[in-house]
């Protein structure tokens, strides 16, 4: 675990994408918490640094990716935890819409994350909890979300950060290329501290 701010932890032992706690006093949440191999090394991870993972409240998922939420379902059923979800990728879970790229709808066929149980489905812009806000960021999947609490960006696979700043993700990785770079400038326009994407280190901005 390494703390980044008083509040926020980054998950370093999660399998998949990068993990997140957070930790909002009477919420505590979880932000992708990754690929199911990886549960009960986070669990464990957790316990060296105090804490317990039946603390946790909320499991925000970025987006409905494999590596960022196959292991959301059990941790919700461990937990109890609300989970929040853009209600485009949950319809592809359920099977009620395709994927929206070439690439998903050939992965999709290995098959797909388990839908969370406790599910709150965010639409469009929102609060989920006072002190958090998110960002509909729909160029990755069309159901992606970016949360932003304090000073802080969890930005899934909106943009990568490299030495230079942020970068768009990968061409083929996107739905919507032209949208994903939409939700890049505004994300750069965003009045954060720490830059925390699902594949590159979190970054304290300079």
């Amino acid at each position: 675990m390494q703390q980044l701010t008083a509040n926020t932890y980054w998950l370093t032992d999660a399998v998949g994408a990068h993990c997140y706690w957070l930790d909002a006093g009477d919420r505590v949440a979880i932000v992708d918490p990754g690929m199911s191999p990886g549960l009960n090394r986070v669990a464990r991870e957790l316990r060296r640094a105090g804490r317990s993972p039946y603390e946790v409240t909320d499991i925000l998922l970025t987006h409905a990716d494999a590596d960022h939420a196959q292991a959301a379902a059990e941790l919700q059923r461990r937990t109890g935890a609300r989970c929040w979800l853009g209600a485009a990728d949950a319809a592809v879970l359920t099977g009620a819409a395709q994927p929206g790229s070439a690439f998903r709808r050939f992965t999709v066929r290995f098959g797909r994350p388990e839908l969370p149980r406790h599910l709150n489905l965010l639409d469009g812009d929102a609060e989920p909890w006072p002190g958090l806000a998110s960002l509909h960021t729909p160029g990755h999947t069309p159901g992606h979300f970016s949360f932003v609490t304090g000073r802080v960006l969890f930005g899934g696979d909106t943009a990568l950060m490299s030495g230079t700043g942020l970068e768009p993700m990968h061409p083929f990785l996107m739905t919507d290329v032209e949208q994903g770079l939409v939700d890049l400038a505004r994300l750069s326009r965003l009045d954060v501290d720490w830059y925390c994407f699902g594949h590159s280190d979190p970054v304290r901005r300079r």
